[in-house]
């Protein structure tokens, strides 16, 4: 009889582990929660992430208690109005407080850390966190594109490291066809238009958000191993939060 019971557990954790895990990944440029009609809103920002019902999130453009943001930690407010964990990457020291990237996340990261990338003009950031099946990870890369093909290169040494498959997202502020995105592509995936014709809206463009046009937000797998299937992707209506449109996909990991 303990052995009938043994063999069954065993079984049946064989068969938890090969069922695919859904995921739904947001990148979202929220330009510090200030929208196309020059209101601040936390809550507008907080509203379209849940509406999306998405388990995790690429954030890009935050203050963390500068003097322009009264003081505010921008990611926490989001977040609190979301419910889910924030994690801050601090990319650079701004009137008191910070200024960076961050993750949203339903599940709390195991651990976290951020990678400091080139920029001439101000430092940028990959912050990489760390979950139980996959690690995810943020960027917002620079405006210049020397430094965005010096980042590509250092994002796929580090996502080398990794012992899970993981996913990237985030303003890379280069469109397709850019050498820093075909580098990009040699080593993972970039998740694009066609991936999923049938999506509410399979468009790529986020930018600018009230008449999108510019492809420059990306969610993207590294994965060697292949346990990461897209099932859905596009980009979600958004045309006065930010001055972003946010992008979202659906996934299944193996």
């Amino acid at each position: 009889m303990r052995k009938y019971i043994i063999l069954v557990c065993l079984a049946a954790s064989m068969i938890a582990c090969s069922t695919p895990k859904e995921l739904g990944v947001m990148s979202y440029n929220v330009h510090n929660a200030i929208g196309m009609d020059k209101i601040t809103s936390y809550e507008r920002i907080a509203k379209i992430i849940s509406d999306s019902k998405v388990d995790v999130v690429a954030v890009q453009e935050l203050d963390s208690v500068t003097t322009r943001s009264k003081g505010v930690d921008v990611l926490k407010a989001i977040a609190e109005n979301c419910d889910m964990y924030p994690t801050f990457g601090g990319s650079i020291d701004f009137q008191g407080g910070k200024y960076g990237i961050g993750i949203l996340s339903k599940e709390k990261p195991l651990s976290y850390y951020r990678v400091p990338l080139p920029c001439r003009s101000e430092p940028r950031s990959l912050l990489v966190a760390e979950f139980e099946d996959y690690y995810f990870c943020s960027t917002h890369l620079s405006l210049h594109a020397e430094d965005r093909l010096s980042s590509a290169k250092i994002i796929v040494e580090e996502l080398s490291k990794l012992d899970k498959p993981a996913l990237i997202a985030g303003d890379f502020n280069a469109q397709p066809e850019e050498e820093s995105m075909l580098y990009l592509s040699k080593h993972m995936n970039i998740y694009k238009k066609g991936d999923s014709p049938h999506a509410e809206n399979p468009s790529p463009y986020t930018f600018p958000a009230n008449k999108p046009s510019t492809e420059i937000d990306y969610i993207c797998s590294f994965d060697p191993q292949q346990k990461i299937k897209l099932t859905s992707h596009y980009t979600k209506h958004a045309p006065v939060e930010s001055d972003h449109a946010p992008i979202v996909a659906w996934l299944e990991i193996k």
